[in-house]
């Protein structure tokens, strides 16, 4: 028999106090903010090395893995900044036409649902861990949000992007009456900013490694010529000496 646990107050606590951030920036904050990361880190993962061959003259950048690295990061913070500059304009737009009230409330309920699916992702996550599932089913299993957030974090999980792709795909075609082949496009596009992504890992740590590499071989040289100034100081004060 499910009930209303310590685990339902902690997770609702969280999911509405994080969800008050929605209701103070408002619905069109929330979801410009959400575009302007995932659609940076699409955009950034594309243009890094175009952008950082732009930036590498400015700051004397050498190393390949640096600058697409450094063009990763300007890239995801520029395309972020425009998007949250344009929510911020189009919220302002909805206050002023008195809809102001609506975007906040939907502001809230859009943060509250993405807290709550942060979780559920996080519990579905925990809960395929053997020892963890055991523990979860013991102590939560009669919980309200419990049976909740497993669910729908399956659900998000399992999503196949190929699947919404295909809906639309059947429904839209151009003149000649040929199917549009949106799947493989969005197949095509998803496989390159997994690659691209991959890239930008890889580099970064290259670029880590090497820097790694150069800081302790000076290191090591400055121990070496530490090393050999004290034996010739040591060597003239015996000659002194003498």
């Amino acid at each position: 028999m499910q009930e209303f646990t310590a685990f339902d107050i902690i997770i609702l606590s969280i999911t509405v106090l994080l969800g008050l951030k929605g209701l103070m920036k408002g619905f069109i904050k929330e979801v410009f903010g959400l575009v302007g990361i995932i659609g940076g880190i699409f955009i950034a993962s594309r243009l890094s090395e175009d952008i950082g061959n732009i930036i590498a003259p400015i700051l004397a950048l050498e190393n390949g893995a640096t600058i697409k690295l450094i063009g990763f990061i300007l890239g995801l913070i520029g395309f972020w900044i425009i998007l949250y500059v344009a929510g911020i304009i189009i919220s302002n737009i909805f206050s002023a036409s008195g809809l102001g009230i609506f975007d906040r409330i939907l502001g809230f309920l859009f943060g509250s649902a993405k807290i709550f699916f942060i979780f559920s992702v996080i519990t579905y996550a925990v809960y395929q861990i053997e020892s963890f599932r055991n523990l979860m089913n013991e102590k939560v299993s009669n919980s309200i949000t419990f049976p909740l957030l497993v669910k729908s974090g399956d659900f998000i999980i399992k999503l196949d992007p190929a699947d919404f792709t295909k809906k639309i795909e059947e429904k839209i075609s151009p003149e000649d009456g040929q199917k549009v082949n949106i799947t493989e496009e969005a197949k095509k596009t998803f496989d390159e900013l997994k690659t691209k992504t991959n890239e930008t890992i890889e580099a970064t740590k290259e670029a880590v490694n090497q820097e790694i590499e150069n800081a302790t071989k000076e290191a090591t040289e400055n121990i070496v010529n530490s090393i050999s100034n004290e034996e010739t100081t040591n060597n003239t004060n015996t000659e002194k000496g003498n």
